[in-house]
């Protein structure tokens, strides 16, 4: 309802109330898309006490070319007309001594200052929503580069996403969305963090049964690999350029297998090769497991007490492959492990041949 009236204070008075209180008018009375708007001439607050005249509804209803029937009118009248004694009412307040608390001319604010905190990684930005607005509270996506077709990742990163610069196989994350984006061990998760999601991490002997290129990108390979299931796993790595195709035949591999399976090229991959690279990135070598391996078998770490394998849809959700592979390195002999706790099989350590104090991913 749009009144015009030639008392000014009105508008400001109206203005304490305006969030408690909107008006409309039945919907036939707003003439389809072009509202029809209530005009009177409210009595200044020095008038006399007979308050402001009342619309004749029939007239407002012609005004907005609708026709009303008798006891449409009747039904609107006490509703319009409530409505201006509200506001003839609303003239007589005095709120003169009444100090705003906000204004939007005013440069001062009653409110809090914007203090900005910030949080080294995302669990500790969660942990400061109250648990009562758990379900309302966002916050920005981790990247971790797994999640276009193809998902472009640091050159550092050892896992095929796609990207011509990615040297490992992944389904649903890149090796590089753990060493990327869990930055800096003294500003991501503790040490026991690391170390929980370690453990739940289910990675396996494989044995790659056939191997070929990719028919929609040249960097990478389609392999199916045994891993001790009923059928061999389908999982794309992003090799090409660092082992020829005769080597990647039978060849034994270390499979991370409980990512998420991810599109790669149009393929879906359904783990990651595990592999190890130098720091300039011109080698890459997937590891090794020992002779006498057995496809399928989980590989464990060395002074660490293994748990069960955590599903697909807790490792995307918990970013837990991100939070651990970190620590995952090559030491001076080339044995691979995680902060020094080698990887082992029931047959010995899992090895990088050529490459000593390497990233895996």
């Amino acid at each position: 309802l749009n009144f015009e009236s030639n008392c000014s204070e009105i508008n400001q008075k109206a203005m304490l109330l305006r969030s408690a209180l909107r008006v409309r008018l039945p919907n036939r009375l707003l003439g389809g898309t072009k509202p029809a708007y209530l005009r009177c001439q409210a009595t200044p607050s020095s008038s006399s006490e007979a308050g402001p005249s009342k619309p004749n509804i029939k007239e407002l209803a012609s005004n907005a070319r609708v026709r009303v029937a008798d006891e449409e009118v009747s039904d609107y009248e006490p509703k319009i007309n409530s409505i201006l004694d509200w506001f003839g009412e609303l003239q007589q307040v005095d709120i003169s001594s009444v100090p705003p608390s906000m204004h939007g001319t005013q440069q001062s604010t009653t409110l809090r200052a914007d203090e900005p905190v910030m949080c080294a990684n995302r669990e500790d930005l969660l942990a400061m929503a109250p648990a009562s607005e758990k379900q309302m509270f966002r916050v920005p996506k981790t990247a971790t580069g797994a999640d276009e077709e193809p998902a472009a990742a640091p050159s550092s990163s050892s896992s095929s996403n796609g990207s011509d610069s990615q040297p490992s196989s992944s389904s649903g994350g890149s090796s590089s969305s753990g060493s990327s984006s869990a930055g800096p061990s003294d500003a991501g998760p503790s040490e026991a963090a690391q170390l929980e999601a370690l453990q739940v991490m289910d990675f396996r002997v494989g044995k790659i049964v056939s191997c070929e290129r990719h028919p929609e990108a040249d960097s990478l390979y389609v392999e199916q690999i045994d891993v001790g299931e009923s059928e061999p796993r389908t999982i794309v790595s992003g090799l090409v350029k660092y082992v020829p195709i005769e080597q990647m035949q039978d060849r034994m591999v270390v499979v991370l297998a409980n990512l998420k399976p991810r599109n790669m090229r149009k393929i879906k991959s359904f783990g990651m090769v595990m592999a190890a690279s130098n720091e300039e990135h011109t080698v890459v070598e997937p590891i090794a497991p020992p002779a006498g391996a057995v496809p399928g078998e989980r590989i464990f770490f060395a002074d660490t007490e293994q748990q069960p394998a955590a599903v697909p849809n807790a490792v995307e959700k918990k970013k837990l492959w991100e939070i651990a592979a970190p620590g995952m390195r090559t030491d001076a002999q080339g044995v691979a492990g995680w902060k020094g706790k080698a990887m082992q099989t029931s047959a010995g350590p899992v090895t990088a041949p050529s490459l000593a104090d390497a990233r895996i991913a």
